[in-house]
């Protein structure tokens, strides 16, 4: 038998419907931010990033920041330069100038010499100023003389801290400089004499001793090599005016012949520097025309020594002067 389908009377609905609202379901519960009652013998499950109940939170340390020490630069190159491209054992020295900028207020700076990549002198500058501009002078015999052909020069330099030069592009720290025991004894253009002018060539009651160099009249006539002057005079039909040059730390005489008239600018005993002027070239005495008579004596001229051909080693200070 079919019972009648239950009606509720209006308040009991809503009796009802309430029940149903005030009774939280569990998952519903967690997922709107609410607690729940652990089960019997569980532990409590603490929300991702919250803390457990009564527990303290804890605050995470700031990031330690590094401080950067600040570094003192490395001193710094700004000038370093040969003032000439070539200079002569016991002629004038070569002139060197070099700046180092920096902190501290002075480094010790160090030149070194080297030869075909080999360090064959260091010399020591001591301790140099920085921010400006120093010169030094090289004579070619520091610790020794050097040795003849291009040499290298590289600046070192160290602040009291040990630190050693900064590449900058500023300035290279290495140059160049030619170093020669001897220079050719004009100054200016010339040429060769040929057979009738060299060493050995005949004249009228005796051969030639020298070698001609044909030269304009006027053309500086330089020591080959630093020494004394031993005769200044003038010889009528022979040498006209002429001078004889004893080599500095050589056993050889230098000679020079048919001056020109009032240009000789030594005098006997005096001392003469490689390469410093001695008169100009002339045509005096028994010449021809204007030219150098050029001589080379092993020994001392007219005093026991002899005279030699002078074109092997004309050819040689020619290749470099």
């Amino acid at each position: 038998m079919r019972l009648p389908p239950r009606t509720l009377l209006p308040g009991a609905l809503a009796a009802a419907v309430a029940a149903v609202v005030c009774v939280p379901s569990p998952a519903i519960a967690a997922g709107s931010g609410g607690t729940s009652a652990p089960a019997p013998g569980t532990t409590p499950a603490v929300p991702t990033g919250g803390t457990a109940p009564g527990a303290v939170a804890e605050t995470a340390p700031p990031p330690k920041t590094r401080k950067r020490k600040r570094s003192t630069p490395r001193p710094s190159l700004v000038l370093f330069h040969a003032g000439a491209r070539r200079f002569y054992d016991l002629g004038r020295p070569a002139r060197v100038v070099f700046r180092i900028d920096g902190r501290s207020a002075t480094v010790r700076v160090k030149l070194q010499v080297r030869r075909a990549g080999e360090v064959i002198r260091t010399i020591d500058l001591g301790d140099q100023t920085t921010g400006h501009s120093h010169s030094v002078s090289l004579t070619g015999r520091e610790g020794g003389r050097l040795p003849e052909g291009t040499l290298q020069l590289r600046l070192t330099a160290r602040d009291p801290r040990g630190r050693g030069l900064r590449a900058t592009g500023r300035a290279s720290a290495v140059d160049h400089l030619g170093f020669y025991w001897h220079r050719f004894p004009l100054a200016g253009p010339f040429t060769y004499s040929g057979p009738d002018g060299e060493f050995g060539a005949g004249r009228p009651g005796h051969v030639h001793q020298g070698e001609d160099l044909l030269a304009p009249e006027g053309t500086p006539v330089v020591a080959p090599r630093g020494g004394e002057v031993t005769n200044v005079a003038y010889q009528a039909g022979g040498a006209g005016h002429y001078v004889v040059l004893r080599a500095g730390g050589e056993d050889r005489s230098y000679v020079f012949m048919h001056l020109r008239e009032g240009t000789i600018r030594v005098a006997k005993g005096q001392r003469v520097a490689t390469g410093q002027r001695l008169a100009d070239v002339g045509q005096t005495g028994a010449a021809s025309g204007p030219h150098l008579h050029f001589e080379l004596w092993e020994g001392e001229w007219y005093g026991g020594g002899r005279a030699v051909d002078p074109l092997p080693e004309l050819r040689r200070w020619d290749s470099w002067s």
